[in-house]
């Protein structure tokens, strides 16, 4: 039979005017649709999803069981693609108190009345509706159109269209391709090894909510992949990380949307020991780590004993507990350069916004912080196991530490310089004063100091801040140091900061430069 082209564009509803064009996919019939919004786009519905994510900020050293349900709750989210301008209308089914769109720097103006929220889109967004507080909030993932050019016939092409599917594990070989189309939704995994121009690309949802810890690899698990694209699709509640190139080369991540990760270790996209890595477009709301480079001994082989070249671009990010971008703590690589983060947006977090922890051998070079937003640290119910945490431990915007600790895999200490950050906003109108000169005694319970420490207060430091402290440094020892750091046009909630006494530091930093 001859193979026919299949032109995935136009999917179910494609409403057309002059002036705009959408498409709506609808879910699958056993979807459970959220209870808290209803939205339209161009006066037609829009289904609206569950995802599970984190309640609060609550971790604890890993203890061989999952996270406990009371530390959850249920969020929203919805998907359509469009070009030209288009309107949105949100219903609320809770009182509007209070109405937050985030990021608050894309501007998105909204009429209300009563409980109805409207405001218009002119070109694709992520982006969230939050009613009264950033709980049950509602995100949405406005894309745009494209044309995919697939033969779903064609033995290369893994195809799921609408519905729900069980696929379990989805094993992807060299020049192959799965197609997640819009209104699917797959249960499974997909994992690629020793492979060559593969993609995973589509408009639906892949879901690991039916997979346990330590029952299948990471969500989208590549190793040794060279030219891989992941494009387009939504992944919901992975079981550890969501998306994990290790000894990869040439990987572009584009327009993937990262929701419902609210277990224990769920990093949202993180590379290992791989080079030439683009992250662009894409929405990552983690519980863990959001988007994370590191390097560990296992992956320390050639040609990846440097981790190089990797680039984040107009990314949004909300980080539920670590940090939002992150280099380490695993740093078991020769050197880590050229490395990328612009254009991008953190509207919540909550321990650090940007982190280097150099926690093994690595030379730590040539990275660039330019152009972020950030927006509100979450303070709530801060705790470690049952042990609290005092929200001075938490919001910082920048840590760049050297340390032995617990993450460590090998003896060797490496070295941080030539560390640039540019235009770095700082936006929270209830910024923390952070004077703190020591640890408090409820942070030393049995088996937890450590984790404590490496985690919330990064090594060492000898505070020397009397202020707003946002910044830390700290080296190791004279031979292994943190050096050459320039901070330009630095502003917190519109205030250009040129203070060097407002840096956290101790002995072995040198030669910082803000300006």
């Amino acid at each position: 039979m001859k193979n026919k082209l299949l032109w995935i564009t136009c999917l179910f509803v494609a409403l057309s005017c002059h002036r705009s064009q959408v498409i709506i996919y609808p879910a699958p019939e056993q979807e459970t649709k959220s209870d808290d919004f209803e939205m339209f786009v161009n006066d037609k519905p829009v289904f609206i999803y569950q995802a599970r994510v984190s309640k609060y900020p609550i971790n604890q050293i890993w203890p061989g069981y999952q996270r406990p349900m009371n530390q959850t709750e249920m969020a929203s989210f919805a998907y359509f693609d469009f070009k030209g301008e288009v309107e949105i209308k949100i219903i609320s089914n809770r009182e509007i108190k209070t109405l937050d769109i985030r990021p608050k720097e894309f501007n998105i103006e909204p009429d209300l009345k009563g409980n109805a929220i409207t405001f218009k889109l002119s070109k694709p967004l992520q982006f969230v509706v939050e009613v009264n507080g950033y709980h049950h909030a509602l995100h949405i993932f406005a894309n745009p159109i494209e044309k995919f050019e697939l033969n779903k016939e064609d033995p290369s092409v893994h195809y799921f269209g609408p519905g729900i599917h069980d696929a379990g594990v989805i094993n992807v070989k060299s020049n192959e391709t799965v197609f997640i189309d819009g209104g699917a939704v797959v249960h499974g995994v997909v994992t690629s090894e020793d492979a060559r121009n593969i993609k995973i690309i589509g408009r639906g949802i892949l879901d690991a909510s039916k997979i346990a810890r330590g029952e299948a690899p990471q969500m989208i698990s590549l190793r040794r992949v060279a030219n891989g694209y992941i494009s387009g699709i939504i992944l919901r509640d992975p079981h550890v990380y969501a998306v994990a190139p290790t000894n990869c080369d040439s990987i572009a991540i584009d327009n993937i949307k990262l929701i419902g990760l609210w277990r224990y270790n769920t990093d949202g996209i993180h590379p290992t020991n791989s080079k030439n890595i683009t992250i662009r477009n894409c929405f990552v709301r983690a519980f863990d780590d959001a988007i994370v480079m590191s390097a560990e001994p296992g992956a320390y082989k050639e040609p990846f004993h440097n981790m190089e070249n990797i680039f984040v671009d107009h990314c949004v990010i909300w980080n539920d507990w670590g940090r939002a971008f992150e280099i380490g703590a695993g740093t078991f690589a020769d050197t880590i350069r050229n490395i990328r983060f612009t254009n991008s947006y953190i509207p919540h977090f909550t321990s650090v916004a940007m982190d280097i922890q150099n926690c093994d051998r690595a030379y730590i070079t040539d990275i660039h912080y330019e152009n972020i937003s950030i927006e509100e640290p979450i303070l709530d119910s801060i705790t470690l196991g049952t042990i609290p945490l005092f929200a001075n431990a938490w919001g910082k915007i920048i840590v760049l530490g050297i340390y032995g600790s617990h993450y460590s895999a090998d003896t060797i200490r490496g070295h941080i310089n030539n560390i640039y950050f540019s235009n770095i906003r700082y936006n929270n109108v209830n910024t923390t004063i952070l004077n703190y000169t020591g640890y408090d005694s409820l942070l030393y319970a049995k088996d937890s100091t450590h984790f404590v420490r490496d985690n919330m207060y990064y090594g060492d430091i000898k505070y020397n801040s009397t202020h707003s402290n946002k910044i830390y440094l700290s080296g190791y020892d004279n031979n292994h140091n943190v050096s050459h750091i320039t901070i330009k046009d630095f502003y917190i909630n519109n205030n250009k900061v040129t203070d060097l006494s407002l840096i956290g530091e101790n002995e072995f930093v040198y030669k910082i430069n803000i300006k």
